[in-house]
């Protein structure tokens, strides 16, 4: 690196003083003069004319300032974009998986970037098995995923965990069912599930049902939250959804209902790639405010 010899040479020709330089630096003169010949050698030139009093630069040396001068201020912005106290600036690429991907989550982008008028965004949804190598790829900086199973059996999530939620069961008001109706009773209804085959609720799910003794009768396998909901208001099939998603809905047509023997529960967590620089403050604060979001059971 000839990052100090360059700073010594462009305060040289703006100073025009070996002594101005190695007290700005601060170093001794001979230092300064070192770090001169230093940069001379590696660039195989000469940049001062010694002859004149004060030395001058040279035709070489008036080349080397001006691209002197873009290398420094090249590094003085990777110092900053490096930073993670320098206020964020540029992209954050990030992830979210479809089950949050909710208007919580638009208010918590809403306010990060009401903090930070500098940062820009570029949103990508998906599953958790599918964000994740986008972030080991260096396709995304950070991303909210989950892992879900039965509640107390939860899969550790990776990453920063920001929530443990519940997953509730959604059934029509008018469906004929008991007070507390079974498994099974809601097996026969079937089940309106996003497409997802390795979601760990699913599974959790399927085990208990075939458990019960009958196999998981889908009834329909549908990415979008708001078709799953109006099959089940009209008693199509029973939905699963996050509790807190599920509330902001409010579907009244729709009753939650707890089947004996199986609690669902979800882990919420941020996964993000090494290394972000100011970036880092962006991620840190937006956990912060979705993890004080209430996702409790």
């Amino acid at each position: 690196m000839m990052i100090t010899e360059l700073k010594a040479f462009v305060l040289l020709a703006e100073t025009g003083s070996v002594q101005a330089v190695a007290e700005r630096l601060p170093l001794t003169q001979p230092a300064v003069t070192r770090q001169l010949q230093r940069l001379e050698s590696l660039l195989d030139v000469s940049l001062l004319d010694r002859r004149a009093k004060p030395a001058r630069l040279t035709s070489a040396g008036q080349a080397v300032l001006r691209e002197a001068r873009k290398v420094l201020a090249a590094v003085d912005e990777l110092k900053r974009a490096a930073s993670t106290n320098a206020q964020p600036q540029g992209t954050l690429r990030l992830g979210v998986v479809h089950a949050l991907a909710d208007a919580q989550l638009a208010d918590g982008l809403e306010a990060l970037g009401a903090r930070y008028p500098g940062l820009g965004l570029q949103l990508a949804s998906g599953w958790t098995n599918e964000l994740l190598p986008r972030i080991d790829q260096g396709e995304l900086d950070a991303a909210v995923v989950f892992m879900a199973g039965t509640a107390g059996g939860v899969p550790h999530a990776p990453g920063r965990l920001l929530a443990t939620e519940e997953i509730v069961f959604l059934a029509a008001r008018k469906t004929a069912l008991g007070r507390h109706p079974t498994l099974l009773e809601l097996n026969q209804i079937g089940w309106v599930l996003t497409p997802d085959g390795l979601c760990g609720s699913r599974s959790a799910l399927r085990a208990a049902v075939e458990s019960a003794g009958a196999p998981l009768h889908i009834a329909a396998e549908v990415h979008d939250v708001g078709l799953q909901l109006s099959l089940a208001e009209r008693g199509l099939g029973v939905a699963l959804l996050p509790r807190q998603r599920a509330m902001a809905l409010r579907r009244p047509q729709l009753r939650r209902i707890a089947p004996p023997g199986l609690r669902l529960a979800m882990q919420v967590s941020l996964v993000q790639a090494p290394h972000l620089g100011a970036l880092q403050q962006a991620v840190d604060w937006l956990a912060q405010r979705l993890a004080g979001q209430d996702r409790q059971p």
